[in-house]
């Protein structure tokens, strides 16, 4: 009884500790294989991007509202942010906002794409120089970049 009781916990024990051994075996050959892997990401919007969508262009059309300068100008920076978000949520190449829409041109209409230049060039005038733009060449940028965000 006291031999078979041995027999029994030995081979319990090496189980385990087998167990444990291709364990650590797994975990290291995930972790070796994981930057490699070819895990395809969705490319395009879910519910949660369309309701965070709806939320920022209600949030820029109060500031265009607003009548203020300053938040026009913040509507311009935002309206461009939120269409470099849906870029990069369709899965867009680029470092940069322009390097996103030039990888965008094909799959976007010639007017559109066109739009969306004039209102990034608008940003970039805001954000870079020193230049005065009016108020309303500051709104129809925010038009032009958001013609594209539609849902």
């Amino acid at each position: 009884m006291n031999q078979h009781y041995r027999q029994n916990r030995q081979k319990t024990q090496s189980t385990l500790l087998e167990r444990v051994v291709l364990g650590i075996g797994r975990g290291l050959w995930w972790l070796v294989t994981l930057p490699f892997s070819k895990r395809k990401r969705s490319k395009g919007l879910n519910n949660i991007d369309r309701n965070y969508i709806m939320k920022k262009r209600s949030e820029i059309e109060v500031l265009l509202k607003s009548g203020n300068i300053h938040e026009t100008k913040q509507a311009v920076m935002e309206a461009d942010k939120l269409v470099d978000f849906v870029f990069r949520k369709f899965g867009y190449a680029g470092e940069s906002f322009a390097d996103r829409l030039r990888s965008a041109e094909l799959s976007i209409d010639k007017n559109t794409y066109e739009k969306l230049w004039q209102g990034h060039k608008v940003r970039n005038a805001l954000a870079h120089d020193s230049i005065d733009i009016g108020e309303q060449e500051m709104i129809s940028a925010v038009r032009k970049l958001l013609s594209y965000v539609r849902l």
